[in-house]
């Protein structure tokens, strides 16, 4: 029987705590939100699952040293911001292996410091960048070759270049294989939009490349929000997927590029997909999600196109950026 600590019951970290509490081998789940409507929230969240194990027992918290000791995962899903300290003082209460909501911190800085971290006190971590875990897109990765280039371009409505854009660049990094993706020129609008959790985020077109010759882009309109669609390309194969509307299509090079509709498969919600993630990480210490260090090159990238542009629409000039 495993102990788990989730810190941060919000919107997302209300999510987690559904999946996780529907896992019969979970024993106690201590839920730590200083804000009453939060803790309030994954009580909410509770009563709609069917599968809610009875036999756990909740520890619902304000102050994370009240937490239990040497639990065996703890889910982070507060904002951004701060990210390191919690890591570090859940890691003084004896856990070892985190997932950690996305985006994993404000800084490429941090987030080096998060990884030293890691090394330092042997942490095992995991990013929710789920992506990589849908079937649509394991679909597309079995059939890129290892030395094929790969043209991936998403295109959308604004859904954040820096909250969504991690998301396409890891995929485009899980598509690659690569540990490096290199600007190749951003154009991003001059404007900063205003998120629910008080933080920013930014429209326009983000441009990255690989030194073997594939090509990322991400472009958010800023008048709309409408639901973008991602075009993955390779010598042989071509894809085209609208995630929201739940459509893929395949073309095959030796068919003429006839586009045929493929299997959408799978259940992605965040309560669906953790308790997957959450199942593994405990009983068999590893997921399909990234690790910290396979995270980074998609972090590092958004991070650092977006910082100059954060730093003179708000009229700043340090090394973080608004975002979550």
């Amino acid at each position: 029987m495993y102990r788990v600590l989730i810190i941060g019951s919000g919107q997302l970290g209300s999510r987690h705590l559904q999946a996780v509490a529907s896992l019969p081998f979970v024993e106690t789940i201590d839920v730590v939100d200083p804000r009453s409507e939060g803790l309030t929230l994954g009580r909410q969240r509770l009563k709609e699952i069917t599968d809610l194990q009875p036999h756990i027992r909740f520890n619902w918290l304000a102050r994370l040293e009240d937490a239990q000791l040497d639990g065996d995962l703890c889910v982070i899903a507060t904002q951004a911001e701060g990210r390191y300290a919690l890591v570090e003082k859940a890691a003084t209460l004896g856990y070892r292996r985190f997932l950690l909501e996305k985006i994993v911190t404000q800084s490429v800085a941090a987030y080096d410091r998060l990884l030293a971290l890691a090394r330092d006190k042997r942490l095992s971590i995991w990013v929710n960048c789920k992506s990589r875990a849908h079937p649509i897109w394991k679909h597309v990765k079995a059939r890129i070759e290892p030395d094929e280039s790969v043209l991936y371009s998403s295109i959308g409505g604004n859904h954040g270049l820096a909250n969504n854009g991690v998301h396409m660049a890891d995929l485009f990094v899980f598509f690659t294989g690569t540990t490096d993706i290199g600007s190749a020129g951003s154009r991003i609008d001059s404007v900063l939009h205003a998120t629910k959790r008080g933080q920013f985020d930014l429209s326009g077109t983000l441009q990255a490349s690989t030194d073997k010759g594939s090509h990322f882009t991400l472009s958010y309109a800023s008048d709309h929000v409408e639901s973008p669609v991602d075009v993955v390309m390779t010598r042989r194969y071509r894809w085209v997927v609208d995630q929201m509307k739940r459509q893929a299509f395949e073309g095959v090079a030796s068919e003429g590029w006839e586009l045929r509709p493929i299997p959408f498969e799978g259940n992605l919600s965040v309560s669906h997909m953790t308790k997957a993630f959450a199942s593994d990480i405990l009983q068999q210490g590893k997921c399909e999600l990234p690790t910290l260090a396979e995270c980074y090159p998609a972090h590092r990238f958004v991070l650092t196109e977006l910082l100059p542009v954060f730093n003179r629409l708000l009229g700043k000039n340090d090394d973080q950026c608004p975002v979550t």
